[in-house]
């Protein structure tokens, strides 16, 4: 059953990104030629007000396939029929076009700034679900915020002056970048993503206490036990559910702008090839997650499971936003990238090359997919993924 939720959260981000350019195509009277849901041979298809709908055999992938998007987009195109003193129709799949509308409802024949919204819709989609249910955690479970807790160790940190219930704002490790962080996810990254600077950079922080801001700067604390150097404070486990619903609203978009941020850090982090093979998850090894964490959470109730499993859908519905706003050809980033240029310079790139490009990219991620989806199966064998079960 875990597997088939996990499966169904997947399926439904496909489905709300491919909706966003849907309804988007449809408001600017763009002819859908199929909008699909998985991929592979159908396993349900209907006509509706000249659509397809399909549901597909893989659950790997959707598709807006719109009319003149592009010949991968384009459906099958048949020969004109000639009916009863009747103009020529063109039959894409059971889906039928006078030869007006073939240039009137092609994609390609819009106007640029329609274009761009119609590619750019999948991603707000998929932040916008990110966002309603990042709002529906806070407003329900509350945030963890960056408090300084209680302690008996004594650090450097805590001699420096900080106490208390200190809320951390800012953190800047030696000559690493700082960052303004809202919650304790905000700063358990950041800490993740230095800690190779944290033993001989200073710590710098900057708190809020009273209303009023303070910084202080101390050196890292060796832990005694372990020989690792950490930041040298405790941190308070307590949630805050907020009483303003504007302070609900606002920390939701905080937890968006953490999501999105993970994305970005972690792409960096396999450009510097600090990332291995093992820890590269792919839809299957996510599926697999997904199903042991709301297994292993059901135990506490169904309540629980649902936090569980929205939790990791908005982490993947902004990771697939974030992901398919990469310039790469065939992504929706990609696409926008074309039409951003056409809007610049005023004159469009010949259709030819940039379908070409966009074929190439296609391919491209096709062989990604292929290698990603051998890692996971081979991750799962071998017990690589373990470490996210026992999470």
């Amino acid at each position: 059953m875990s597997i088939v939720l996990a499966i169904l959260a997947l399926s439904f981000l496909v489905f709300f990104h491919e909706l966003g350019h849907f309804l988007a195509a449809k408001f600017f009277h763009v002819g859908v030629n199929e909008f699909s849901i998985g991929m592979g041979p159908r396993l349900l298809s209907f006509l509706y007000k000249n659509t397809r709908y399909s549901l597909k055999l893989l659950p790997l992938g959707g598709s807006c396939a719109m009319l003149g998007e592009d010949a991968a987009g384009s459906g099958d195109f048949l020969a004109p029929k000639q009916e009863d003193n009747a103009e020529n129709v063109y039959d894409f799949d059971g889906v039928i076009y006078s030869e007006v509308e073939l240039k009137t409802k092609s994609f390609e024949g819009k106007p640029a700034w329609q274009r761009f919204i119609i590619c750019i819709a999948g991603v707000f989609n998929n932040f916008l679900l990110g966002f309603l249910i990042a709002l529906f955690l806070t407003g329900t479970i509350g945030v963890q915020l960056p408090k300084i807790a209680a302690s008996n160790v004594s650090t450097p940190a805590m001699e420096s002056g900080l106490q208390e219930g200190d809320e951390i704002r800012f953190i800047k490790i030696g000559n690493a970048k700082g960052r303004t962080v809202h919650s304790y996810s905000e700063l358990a990254m950041y800490l993740e993503l230095h800690k190779e600077e944290i033993e001989e950079g200073e710590i710098s922080l900057t708190v809020l206490r009273d209303g009023e801001k303070l910084s202080f700067q101390f050196p890292a604390y060796k832990d005694p036990s372990t020989g690792l150097y950490r930041m040298g404070v405790a941190l308070s486990s307590e949630r805050v559910k907020f009483q303003n619903p504007l302070k609900t609203i606002e920390y939701s978009f905080y937890e968006l702008a953490f999501n999105a941020r993970v994305v970005i850090d972690s792409l960096a982090l396999i450009s510097k090839g600090k990332v291995s093979r093992q820890e590269v998850m792919g839809p299957v090894g996510t599926v697999a997650v997904i199903g042991e964490s709301v297994s292993s959470s059901s135990q506490y109730g169904f309540f629980v499971m649902l936090l569980v499993l929205l939790n990791l859908s908005m982490m993947l519905s902004v990771n697939l936003a974030v992901m398919n706003l990469l310039p790469i050809p065939a992504l929706d980033g990609g696409r926008l990238l074309f039409i951003l240029l056409e809007m610049l310079a005023r004159k469009r790139l010949n259709p030819k090359w940039e379908e070409r490009i966009n074929t190439a990219g296609m391919v491209f991620l096709l062989a990604l997919m292929v290698l990603i989806v051998g890692n996971d199966v081979f991750n799962l064998l071998t017990g690589a993924y373990s470490k996210y079960f026992s999470s």
